[in-house]
C-alpha cells in the first residue's frame, strides 16, 4: 500500500478507537451481555413455556395502568406477572403488575427486567440517543474495515502479532454482527411494515392489542414492543397458532417471519445457545482487540525518552555524545548537583525540544566533536532545530571536549555556541575546552558551574582517563579479494595483551600512529567471555587523493593494515563505549545494521552471544559491494545463523545483480518484522558505518517505515527517532 494511505488509515485505526473507546466498549460489552439471552433462552427451553395472557385482560390492566400510553414494551412472564416498560424523563423504568388484580409488585420493580434495560443500554444509551449508537457503529465499522489494511496476518508470539491475527481471524464474525446492526438501523432486511406517516399518533400497547384481536382473532399475548413510535408489534396465539402482528394506525399486518433474518443475526437468535456463543464470541473478541491495542499503544507512549533526575527540574545538563564520553561526565555532572541540593534533570540533546530548553533556569552541554569538526551524530538534528528557535531567556553554559591535535579543535562545541547564540541564548559562563583526557577540566569547570548556581557539590569522582595496553599482532588477513579491484581493502587484525583487559564488545582501542598525531578509533570486535587477552579489530585502509592526482594514504590505517608484522607490539588506550556495547539485559533483542568495516563490533556482539550460549534474539543485515569479494566474516556469521546464535541475516550487495541493493533497501524490504521487533520487542537497534551513506540511508529508510507502520508524518516520525536515540533504542557509530 502507498505509505501516505497507510499512513492516513493507521491515524484513523487509532485516533478514532482512542476517542470513542468509551462508547466503542460499552456498546460492545451490552451486545456481549445481550447475547447471554439467546443461550439462556435455550438452556431454559426443556421448561415448559411460559403460558400466554389472556387478550383481554391484559387490555384491561393496561388501560388501568397505562392510560397515557406511556409503555413501550410489554413482557409476561411466570406466574401471571406483567413486565411494563414505561418512558420517564428520557429513561427507561421497568414495573411489575399481577395480571389478575392490577396490584403493582414493588420488589419485582425494583430490580426490573435486566436484559431490557441492557437492550436499551445497547440501543440508545437510555437517553434515547439511538443517532450517537448509530454514528457510532457506522465509526467502529470503519475502525474493523481498516485493520487489516495496515498488517497482513502472521503468527507471532507479540502483543501486536496476536493483536493483528486476531483481527483477521474474528473479521467476519464481527463484521456480521456490526454491519447487521447498520442494516437494522437502516431498515434493510427487516420485517414489512404497515404503512407510516410522520404526524401518527404514538400506538398504545392496549389499542395494538386490540387491533389484533379485532382482525385475527387473537386469543393470548406473550409480548408487545413499540416498532417506531406509531407502531407495535404483537406476539401471541391466534386461530392459526404463534404469530406476530405489526400493527399501526392504518392497519394489522400478520408476520411470518419475525423479526427477520438481520436482526436474528444481529442479536444471535438464529440458531438458539450456538449463534448466541458466536455472538458472544464475537463481542470478547472485539474487547480483547480493543484491550490489546489500548495496551500496546499505552506502552509505545511509556517508552519515552531516557532520562535521569528529578521530577521538576530546573537545572538541565545536556550532553551530545560519540563515543560515550560525553555522556558519562554528564551524568556525573548531574550527580554531584543532585548532591548539592540542586534539581536537576539529565538528558541526551537527541530528545530535547526547542520549547523544553526556555524552561530551564540553567542549560549546561557537554559535548565532544566528530569527525572533521562536526557535532556528534546524536546532536545534529539539534542543531539543525537551533536554526529557527527563539531561545531568548535560555541561559547556558558549554563544556567542549576535544584534542588538539586534530586541525578542528573542540568545533563541535564552537557550532552548537554560536547555533545557541544565533537563538538569543545567553551565555552564562565562558566556553572550556578540553584537551585530552577531561578529568581536571571538568573538575574546574562544575566548581565554577556549582559557584553560579550558588550550590554546593557531593563527592563525586572524576572519571578515570583510557587505560594504556601493550598489545602483540598475532594474526592479520585480508578480508577482501585483492584481486578484485572494485573492493576496497580491508584486513582483520588479532592482538594479545600480556595480562587480561577490561572492555566489552563495541569498545574502543586508540591507536596513535605517531608523536603527536590524533589518536584514531577503532572498534573492538572480541569478547572476553571469549578470551580477556584478545582483541579483534576490522581496519579499512583509508586513502586521499592529493591535489597533483596522488595517493595519500592514512596514517593509522596504513600502520595497521602495512606495516606492522605479526609479533610487532602496538601500544594504544582503551576507551569504554557504553552507548554501543550489547543489551545489559541478554533477553533484549538487537538489530544490527552494518555495511564495510561496519561489521567491525558485531563481531564481538555474536561472539559473546555464542560464548554465553544465548539462543537471541538477533537480526544482523549486513551490507557491501560483492558477496564473493568482500561478504567480511561470512563464514563465521553463517555459522552463527546457522547455530541458532544469529536469528536472522540478511545481506546487501549493491554491485551483484539482484544482491539486494542496500542496508536501507533491506530494511524497507523487511518492515512489518522490523516494527514488530522495534516496537513490540523493544528491540535495540545499531547502526554502524559510513555517516554519509549508511548513517543517513538509514535515519531515511527508519523514518519512513516509522511513519507508515504508526500513521506519523515526518517531522513526527522523525522527532520519534530522536526519542528513540535519545534512550538508547537507536545507537549509532558512524564514520564521516
Amino acid at each position: 500500500m502507498n505509505p501516505r494511505y497507510r499512513r492516513i488509515l493507521g491515524w484513523l485505526h487509532r485516533w478514532l478507537t482512542l476517542i470513542l473507546l468509551p462508547l466503542f466498549a460499552l456498546i460492545i460489552i451490552t451486545g456481549a451481555i445481550l447475547s447471554l439471552d439467546p443461550i439462556l433462552d435455550d438452556l431454559r427451553s426443556g421448561q415448559a413455556a411460559e403460558a400466554p395472557a389472556d387478550a383481554a385482560t391484559l387490555v384491561r390492566l393496561l388501560d388501568q395502568v397505562d392510560p397515557g400510553h406511556r409503555v413501550r414494551s410489554v413482557a409476561v412472564e411466570e406466574g401471571g406477572v406483567v413486565m411494563l416498560e414505561f418512558r420517564e424523563q428520557g429513561r427507561s423504568q421497568f414495573r411489575s403488575f399481577d395480571l389478575d388484580t392490577g396490584e403493582q409488585l414493588e420488589q419485582r420493580g425494583e430490580q426490573g427486567d435486566f436484559f431490557n434495560i441492557v437492550k436499551h443500554l445497547h440501543k440508545d444509551l437510555l437517553l434515547g440517543a439511538e443517532s450517537v449508537v448509530e454514528i457510532a457503529t457506522y465509526l467502529m465499522v470503519l475502525v474493523m474495515i481498516v485493520g487489516p489494511f495496515l498488517a497482513w496476518p502472521r503468527l507471532r508470539r507479540t502483543l501486536v502479532g496476536w493483536h493483528t491475527l486476531g483481527g483477521w481471524v474474528v473479521l467476519p464474525l464481527v463484521l456480521m454482527v456490526s454491519v447487521t446492526g447498520i442494516l437494522m438501523s437502516l431498515h434493510i432486511g427487516t420485517p414489512q411494515l404497515p404503512r407510516l406517516h410522520p404526524d401518527d399518533p404514538r400506538m398504545g400497547m392496549a389499542p395494538a392489542i386490540e387491533a389484533v384481536m379485532v382482525t385475527g382473532d387473537l386469543s393470548g399475548v406473550r409480548e408487545v414492543t413499540r416498532v417506531k413510535n406509531s407502531a407495535a408489534a404483537v406476539w401471541g396465539v391466534d386461530p392459526v397458532g404463534e404469530a406476530v402482528h405489526v400493527v399501526s394506525p392504518h392497519g394489522v399486518i400478520r408476520q411470518e417471519n419475525f423479526p427477520g433474518l438481520v436482526k436474528a443475526l444481529h442479536e444471535g437468535t438464529w440458531a438458539g445457545a450456538w449463534s448466541g456463543m458466536l455472538n458472544l464470541l464475537a463481542s470478547l473478541a472485539l474487547v480483547g482487540l480493543m484491550g490489546t491495542g489500548l495496551w500496546s499503544w499505552a506502552r509505545r507512549i511509556r517508552q519515552g525518552r531516557q532520562r535521569s533526575g528529578d521530577e521538576g527540574a530546573d537545572i538541565l545538563v545536556a550532553h551530545a555524545s560519540q563515543t560515550g564520553t560525553a555522556a558519562k561526565l554528564a551524568d556525573l555532572t548531574r550527580q554531584a548537583l543532585q548532591a548539592g541540593g540542586g534539581r536537576v534533570l539529565h538528558a541526551s540533546v537527541a530528545g530535547l525540544s526547542m520549547a523544553e530548553l526556555k524552561g530551564f533556569r540553567q542549560v549546561f552541554l557537554i559535548t565532544s566533536t566528530a569527525g572533521d569538526g562536526q557535532v556528534p551524530e546524536q546532536a545534529r538534528a539539534f542543531l539543525k532545530a537551533l536554526a529557527g528557535a527563539d531561545l531568548a531567556g535560555c541561559r547556558f553554559s558549554i563544556l567542549a571536549l576535544g584534542d588538539r591535535s586534530y586541525s578542528h579543535f573542540c568545533r563541535g562545541g564552537e557550532q552548537l555556541r554560536e547555533a545557541l547564540l544565533a537563538a538569543g541564548g545567553e551565555e552564562v559562563l565562558p566556553m572550556v575546552k578540553v584537551d585530552g583526557d577531561p578529568a581536571a577540566d571538568w573538575r574546574c569547570w562544575l566548581d565554577q558551574v556549582a559557584a553560579q548556581l550558588d550550590i554546593g557539590l557531593g563527592d563525586v569522582a572524576a572519571p578515570q582517563g583510557d587505560p594504556s595496553v601493550r598489545l602483540t599482532l598475532r594474526e592479520r588477513h585480508q578480508l577482501n579479494d585483492p584481486a578484485d579491484p572494485d573492493t576496497h581493502e580491508v584486513w582483520s587484525l588479532r592482538f594479545e595483551s600480556p595480562e587480561p583487559l577490561a572492555f566489552r564488545p563495541g569498545d574502543l582501542l586508540l591507536v596513535r600512529p605517531g608523536a603527536g598525531e590524533p589518536a584514531r578509533p577503532y572498534s573492538i570486535g572480541s569478547t572476553p567471555q571469549e578470551d580477556p587477552r584478545s582483541l579483534l579489530l576490522t581496519v579499512a585502509l583509508v586513502s586521499h587523493r592529493q591535489a597533483d592526482g596522488s595517493q595519500r594514504l592514512g596514517k593509522a590505517s596504513e600502520l595497521l593494515c602495512r606495516q606492522l608484522k605479526e609479533g610487532d607490539v602496538l601500544e594504544g588506550h582503551l576507551r569504554a563505549h557504553p552507548d554501543f556495547n550489547p543489551p545489559e539485559d541478554a533477553k533484549r533483542p538487537m538489530i544490527m545494521l552494518a555495511a564495510g568495516c561496519g561489521i567491525a563490533p558485531f563481531m564481538g556482539f555474536m561472539a559473546e552471544q555464542a560464548c554465553l550460549r544465548r539462543p537471541g534474539p538477533t537480526w544482523l543485515i549486513f551490507g557491501n559491494r560483492k558477496r564473493a569479494g568482500d561478504f567480511f566474516y561470512g563464514q563465521q556469521l553463517e555459522a552463527w545463523h546457522e547455530a541458532g546464535y544469529l536469528n536472522r541475516l540478511d545481506t546487501a550487495f549493491s554491485r551483484d545483480t539482484d544482491g539486494g541493493g542496500y542496508v536501507q533497501d533491506r530494511l524497507h524490504a523487511a518492515a512489518d518484522e522490523l516494527m514488530v521487533w522495534a516496537l513490540e520487542r523493544d528491540a535495540v537497534i545499531y547502526v554502524c558505518g559510513n555517516a554519509g551513506s549508511l548513517g543517513q540511508g538509514v535515519r531515511a529508510a527508519l523514518a519512513e517505515i516509522l511513519a507508515a507502520h504508526e500513521g506519523l508524518d515526518e517531522d513526527q516520525a522523525i522527532r520519534r527517532l530522536q526519542q528513540w536515540e535519545a534512550r538508547g533504542k537507536l545507537r549509532m557509530d558512524l564514520i564521516d
